[in-house]
């Protein structure tokens, strides 16, 4: 037994070694170069490895020209791609886009994004959109209100999209999962929408959710997008299309 716990032990870090490797073939181009991309990343800072400010890989609000690492680039010189590994669980790595304009759910918002998710050896699950209170306010708790995610498995669905979100603005608080479906193979588009202390998710143009967050009024957030990870493992975003109002 001890023989195959070392066996399996050397072949995950194998893979893991390999998947790491990955980092240095990455494209050396900024997303900033496409048009497509330059309103949002204006308005953008990034946040990589981790939420802190890292002095070689994150980025100030707007200063995304000729921008590019391990963590984020441009592949196929068409997709903004954010890229992250976590070799032990808890490390809370990301690469993510935080989004400088705040708004309140009374207001009416939206993030539109074209996206595809590719969660290699990602062994829980990872956050690729947020809508997260801005805790810089007095009284403002430092959680998001919304995370859209993929998860391995949960409740005997495996390879799943969810929405998780908080159902009150108390302590002890409950999260509704919300079932999106399976992962799908390709690109596919999403549009979280708040209006009038209404949450509303899209799915290539059906609506998922459609619920009352008024709990959540008194709050200014702001939107997320990209890779969070919530496991050890790596995985890979690329986005298509990306628009907030």
């Amino acid at each position: 037994m001890k023989k195959i716990i070392i066996l399996i032990s050397l072949i995950f870090n194998i893979i893991f070694a390999y998947t790491f490797n990955q980092e240095k073939n990455f494209s050396t181009k900024s997303p900033y170069c496409l048009d497509k991309f330059k309103f949002i990343l204006n308005i953008s800072k990034l946040q990589a490895p981790k939420s802190k400010f890292d002095s070689e890989y994150s980025t100030y609000y707007g200063k995304f020209e000729g921008i590019y690492n391990k963590y984020f680039y441009l592949e196929n010189n068409n997709y903004m791609t954010f890229y992250i590994c976590e070799k032990n669980e808890n490390e809370h790595r990301r690469s993510e886009l935080r989004f400088r304009n705040d708004f309140k759910v009374s207001e009416n918002h939206y993030l539109k994004v074209r996206v595809k998710i590719l969660p290699l050896n990602e062994k829980k699950e990872f956050t690729f959109l947020q809508i997260h209170a801005d805790a810089h306010y007095d009284n403002t708790p430092n959680k998001p209100l919304l995370r859209v995610i993929w998860r391995k498995e949960y409740n005997g669905l495996k390879d799943h999209l969810w929405v998780i979100i908080r159902d009150s603005n108390e302590n002890n608080v409950e999260y509704l999962k919300i079932d999106l479906g399976k992962r799908p193979e390709n690109f596919f588009n999403i549009v979280v929408k708040v209006k009038e202390s209404k949450l509303y998710v899209f799915l290539n143009g059906k609506k998922k959710v459609g619920i009352d967050v008024s709990f959540w009024k008194k709050y200014n957030n702001y939107f997320k997008a990209g890779v969070y990870l919530q496991g050890r493992g790596c995985a890979k975003v690329l986005f298509d299309k990306l628009w907030i109002k």
